[in-house]
């Protein structure tokens, strides 16, 4: 025996309460309140839908984001309506909505990302780049040069302090630039091509002083005098 629907006005005349539409009550509690008129469980309706039943829970507590994409649950929804005598398009279009301002809703809070700004190795960057740095290295060349041409050349010797001794000689070596004429107490040194020298310094006693003195082809002097004091035994 086929049964007739009903209007909402025939409902009122058999003093039925007319059904909550599913956009007043609410996708999950329209469907949970299907469900329940029809006196099925959960674990029935999954039975008789082929739905999974995680999926009926997702539904009826409104979480929506559980759910499979939307093109699935098209599918969903028209089992759903077919066994709970509910509008298949009606329920989709509300579902969808939901979707929307959910989906809008995340947008909106989600913060904007900076952007980042990558730097990128291209033949002119590098050009420049290799031109800034052969700059930079004939720049120090040259100033190292203008100070060696008109600054006094660089000397160091050893012992690097006056000093007490009972030795006869003591050995004077150090290190100049090369190129230099240096002499140790007016007599000429040998400075090699590192610009190393070394000579030994016969010692009287008492003190004893000691000149070196370098000079370079400018003219420019350096001279270190040490007093080394020897000892009577």
């Amino acid at each position: 025996m086929k049964m007739m629907k009903t209007r909402p006005s025939e409902n009122l005349k058999n003093g039925k309460m007319p059904e909550m539409p599913v956009q007043k009550a609410g996708l999950a509690e329209f469907l949970k309140e299907k469900r329940q008129k029809k006196n099925l469980t959960l674990e029935q309706l999954s039975d008789l839908t082929k739905i999974q039943i995680y999926h009926l829970k997702a539904l009826e507590a409104g979480q929506f984001e559980k759910l499979p994409p939307a093109v699935y649950c098209v599918g969903i929804f028209k089992r759903l309506s077919k066994f709970l005598d509910a509008d298949e398009n009606e329920i989709m279009e509300v579902y969808r909505n939901k979707i929307e301002f959910s989906t809008s809703t995340k947008t909106s809070n989600t913060p904007i990302a900076k952007k980042q700004f990558y730097f990128i190795l291209t033949p002119s960057k590098l050009m420049m780049f290799s031109g800034g740095l052969l700059l930079i290295i004939l720049s120090g060349y040259l100033w190292y040069q203008f100070n060696f041409l008109i600054g006094p050349p660089n000397l160091t010797i050893k012992p690097s302090e006056d000093a007490v001794t009972k030795e006869e000689t003591i050995l004077i070596n150090g290190k100049t630039d090369n190129g230099i004429n240096l002499t140790i107490n007016g007599e000429n040194t040998y400075v090699d091509s590192k610009g190393s020298f070394e000579k030994s310094v016969q010692l009287a006693a008492g003190v004893n002083v000691i000149e070196i003195k370098a000079v370079n082809n400018f003219g420019k002097v350096s001279t270190i005098i040490r007093q080394i004091f020897k000892e009577t035994q």
